[in-house]
């Protein structure tokens, strides 16, 4: 096996070409990234290279797959959110053996989706619809019978009152 090449700073990178460095070309380096901190794992290529028990994860950010301990193709993104305690601790784990083992040599581009603002109809929205119900839900009286809403004055009757909130 040839000597491993110094170790290439690639700066930010998209995703897309962080794959062209999943071993299948052996003039280039063996790269993978957790987290968006991309590495070079090219001396461990038995292991991330082709034919490799982690050779899935070359190429790629696998910060899913690891805190899932998946081989699942779903599981490989850098998209960690939803993921529980005990996963973001397995995941913290690998980074922590990838930042004492590997040289860091990168980061991925975060794909930034563009907010585009929904136009004004004069109409209230779903989400300011919902609010006003939920205000009104929490205005309402409590289980044990207390309220949380201020007295009613003794002139107002419950229907005055409900026909305010509507």
């Amino acid at each position: 096996m040839p000597p491993l090449r110094p170790p290439v700073q690639l700066g930010e990178i998209t995703a897309e070409e962080l794959k062209a460095y999943d071993g299948t070309d052996p003039e280039k380096p063996l790269l993978m990234a957790i987290k968006a901190q991309i590495y070079d794992v090219s001396q461990s290529r038995m292991f991330y290279g082709p034919g490799g028990p982690y050779a899935l994860f070359a190429g790629k950010d696998a910060s899913r797959a690891l805190a899932k301990m998946s081989f699942e193709e779903k599981d490989l993104t850098g998209d960690i959110s939803g993921l529980g305690p005990f996963e973001i601790d397995a995941l913290q784990d690998w980074e922590y053996k990838f930042m004492s083992k590997y040289v860091k040599v990168g980061t991925v581009k975060s794909e930034e989706v563009p907010v585009t603002e929904p136009e004004s109809t004069g109409e209230p929205s779903e989400s300011t619809s919902r609010d006003i119900d939920a205000a009104a839900a929490a205005a309402k009286h409590t289980e044990d019978g207390k309220s949380e809403t201020p007295a009613v004055k003794s002139d107002e009757t419950p229907s005055n009152v409900d026909a305010d909130i509507e």
